[in-house]
């Protein structure tokens, strides 16, 4: 899905930080690639795209817009850090054999967990993200 440079900026900006040309570039990547790259895999399609990045400032990127809660982490089947801009409730589900993650998306199910967790976890406990990854 493509997405234009002032919806990254927004985003960039609506999570307070600056919307430099290394952020703008990475962020919008991971918006618009549905295949839940690496680091690595970020520095090469950014090379490719004939913007080069050291492989220092792609993993200080992608520690920023995580602490930031613009992307969230995922492991693939060989225990990959891979990275996913879609921050709403969803499922990965990850294929071993092909090493492929694929977002499955079930409002029906999150408000399940949610009302699930609902007065179990202690009131101090706010969870930012709901994690769940099936493997097959």
């Amino acid at each position: 899905m493509k997405v234009s440079e002032e919806q990254v900026k927004k985003r960039i900006r609506d999570a307070g930080l600056r919307a430099t040309p290394q952020r703008i570039h990475l962020l919008r990547i991971l918006m618009e690639t549905p295949t839940h790259p690496s680091a690595e895999m970020l520095m090469t399609m950014s090379k490719e795209a004939g913007f080069e990045l050291s492989i220092g400032t792609v993993y200080n990127t992608l520690e920023c817009f995580e602490d930031k809660g613009l992307v969230i982490r995922v492991h693939d089947a060989s225990e990959v850090m891979r990275y996913d801009a879609k921050t709403d409730f969803h499922v990965h589900l990850v294929d071993r054999e092909h090493n492929v993650i694929m977002d499955f998306f079930d409002d029906e199910l999150e408000g399940i967990i949610k009302g699930h967790l609902k007065g179990k976890v202690p009131a101090e406990f706010s969870a930012k993200h709901i994690d769940i990854s099936l493997y097959a």
